[in-house]
């Protein structure tokens, strides 16, 4: 489980479980990384509709 905590221009910062450390190779990860990150549709969508209800 990965949960995104903030997100700005350039950064994120997260946390991690400790079974996705140990099954992942984001252990490795230091502040300033970069990495790729893919966006679940669903949850696109999702705050999109509630970003319309103001």
């Amino acid at each position: 489980s990965l949960t995104v905590n903030a997100v700005d221009d350039t950064r994120l910062t997260a946390n991690l479980i400790p079974h996705t450390l140990a099954a992942t190779n984001l252990k490795r990860l230091t502040p300033g990384d970069r990495v790729n990150l893919e966006i679940d549709l669903i949850a696109r969508y999702v705050e999109r509709m509630f970003s319309y209800r103001g």
